[in-house]
């Protein structure tokens, strides 16, 4: 299937590790151009320098998506450098760290970031005739994992932000949709370390997938290309569970 990417410019937030990673390196497969964002220079460069030996059309900055007038004028310039945007995937997560410092953390890093990302490349995508935004969410969001805290709560409203942009956004041409992921391994991620070091706990959370194991990034970067994609030209406005059957709800 030609999914139609060739030639689209992309911003993706926090590309450089995980899942973001995963989705930079399929857009950039697929001939997308493509700017994204780290906190640390160690990051920005080993992903810079790995898309150059390719040939691949990369941009990585350091910016705090957290810091209000950084992240907004890290966007400004990127479009300017791409010369407009296509592709918006809001990625960056907070975590979910204790106490009320948590979670005003996750108020700005998940949820603001996201919100200034969507409002400041709507109108661009707008002019320049159109475009997809993905947010990825978390089933956090959807069903209670462990005692309250602020990711659940910000992944919830992640969802629901994302359903009410899509309704006003759809006349101007721009599809919005989340995708939300199970369990994801990475090495050097939140599993990749309770595997390490609870590994009892992390092949029970296995056990609870039909077919025993977690998801891959990958597996979250192909839905996530395929939503931003023409192939996915009348999907807006709803929300992608990637967990392998993991959650047991009734979908309608």
């Amino acid at each position: 299937m030609d999914l139609g990417l060739k030639g689209k410019r992309a911003i993706v937030t926090g590309g450089t590790r995980g899942i973001g990673a995963a989705i930079v390196e399929l857009l950039l497969s697929e001939g997308v151009s493509v700017a994204t964002c780290a906190r640390t220079m160690d990051q920005v460069r080993s992903v810079e320098e790995s898309a150059s030996a390719r040939g691949l059309s990369l941009s990585a900055s350091i910016c705090d998506v957290g810091d209000k007038d950084v992240y907004e004028s890290w966007l400004n310039q990127t479009v300017a450098s791409l010369g407009g945007v296509d592709i918006f995937v809001a990625n960056v997560s907070g975590g979910s760290e204790a106490g009320e410092a948590g979670w005003q953390k996750a108020f700005e890093v998940d949820m603001m970031a996201t919100v200034r990302g969507c409002e400041t490349l709507l109108p661009v995508m707008a002019h320049g005739g159109g475009g997809s935004m993905v947010i990825i969410s978390s089933i956090a969001g959807l069903e209670a994992f462990g005692g309250p805290g602020p990711y659940g709560t910000v992944k919830a409203g992640l969802i629901s932000y994302g359903s009410q942009l899509a309704d006003i956004s759809g006349a101007h041409g721009v599809r919005v949709n989340c995708v939300s992921p199970g369990p994801i391994h990475v090495d050097d991620g939140f599993w990749g370390n309770v595997k390490a070091n609870q590994p009892e706990m992390y092949e029970a959370v296995c056990a609870r997938h039909p077919s025993g194991r977690m998801g891959t990034t990958s597996e979250v970067a192909n839905a996530v290309v395929f939503l931003v994609s023409n192939a996915a030209s009348w999907i807006t406005g709803t929300n992608v569970i990637i967990d392998g059957g993991m959650t047991k709800r009734v979908q309608f």
